[in-house]
């Protein structure tokens, strides 16, 4: 592959990236009247056109060759009727979220960093579209963006210690994390709700999905993106009735428990500890990685491997099935905790 190919479907990609952005922005600007969603669609359109300087200008236009597109006809043959306006959204949101893929994938060829911009831009865009939709996430919904997170992040406090959480997030969404958890066993109220609240309100952290371990009373109270209960938790039917739509993850130790848990409704499950680990000290023994395969064919929900799992074998855990991993301290005690976090994430590759 030359680079004259390269450049052509990056040219290609980037404008069809903006071309659907700026339908979605007509959406929100025109029909939906919302300011807010229209000056977001309008800052990621500038910032695809901003992470494309990074390419010689010539380099593109030399490449383009529109009229030699192989795929022209093919995709203008394949462009289904519009409904309503909603159809409009969802296809331009999609066309622009695979554009993006894209650009993720292509541009590493020439510089790697570059793939990465894109590839958060990408992470942003399914959130933005979360908030657009305007009503309640449906439950395959849920499934797609619990599977979309790869990364799940435990904000566990005492490996946080006298660090401050919210820079901590920082780092870890600039290292492409979407979701945190934020645990606290030794239950500061006072403390934890501070902190979440501080993420919350935080511009840079607007996009994150933040869980909260145990306490739904955190969760209504701050707006959070859902709750993780354990077996001895709330039951999670009664959960349910009081978070409504919100996401509910469910710690499970075995095919049996992660089978009674999507049949009262959990989202998705967490299974472990795989490895030994030093973070929970109430955690039973390990289950192994093929424990991930055995539950992964008997349940239909994400699965979130969990417990002791690091860069070394993270890549036998997501061989083994698992949705989406959920690390404590092989992110938090690194020293360099963006790095960290995309060095895990570069294993979903």
């Amino acid at each position: 592959m030359n680079q004259q190919e390269i450049y052509r479907i990056i040219d290609v990609n980037a404008n069809r990236a903006r071309e659907g952005l700026r339908v979605v922005e007509e959406a929100t600007r025109f029909v939906l009247n919302d300011s807010q969603f229209t000056v977001c669609l309008k800052e990621l359109r500038h910032r695809v056109t901003g992470i494309l300087k990074s390419f010689p200008a010539k380099n593109l236009l030399s490449a383009r060759d529109s009229r030699g597109d192989v795929g022209r006809k093919l995709y203008q043959a394949g462009e289904a009727r519009r409904d309503d306006y909603r159809e409009i959204i969802r296809a331009n949101m999609v066309r622009s979220q695979e554009a993006l893929r894209a650009l993720e994938e292509f541009s590493k060829l020439i510089d790697s960093q570059i793939g990465e911009k894109f590839k958060s831009l990408r992470f942003q865009l399914y959130s933005l579209e979360k908030k657009i939709s305007g009503s309640p996430v449906v439950e395959k919904d849920k499934g797609q963006l619990v599977r979309n997170w790869k990364l799940y992040v435990v904000l566990d406090r005492r490996l946080v210690d006298d660090r401050d959480p919210v820079e901590i997030v920082k780092a870890l969404v600039a290292g492409g994390v979407t979701v945190i958890q934020w645990r606290d066993k030794k239950e500061n109220l006072r403390e934890a709700i501070e902190i979440v609240s501080r993420l919350r309100g935080c511009n840079d952290l607007e996009d994150i999905n933040v869980i909260i371990n145990d306490r739904v009373d955190m969760v209504l109270a701050l707006g959070a993106d859902g709750i993780h209960l354990g077996q001895d938790d709330l039951p999670l039917r009664e959960a349910r009735k009081l978070l409504g739509e919100k996401i509910i993850g469910v710690s499970t130790h075995s095919e049996e428990e992660a089978l009674r848990a999507e049949e009262e409704g959990a989202d998705y499950i967490s299974l472990g500890p795989i490895f030994p680990t030093q973070t929970k000290e109430d955690a039973v023994s390990s289950l192994g990685v093929r424990k991930i395969e055995e539950v992964k064919k008997a349940i239909g929900i994400p699965l979130v491997a969990i417990g002791g799992i690091n860069a070394d074998n993270i890549g036998e855990v997501i061989s083994a099935g698992a949705d989406t991993v959920a690390v404590a301290s092989a992110v938090l005690k690194a020293k360099d905790i963006t790095a960290a976090a995309g060095e895990l994430l570069s294993k979903f590759q």
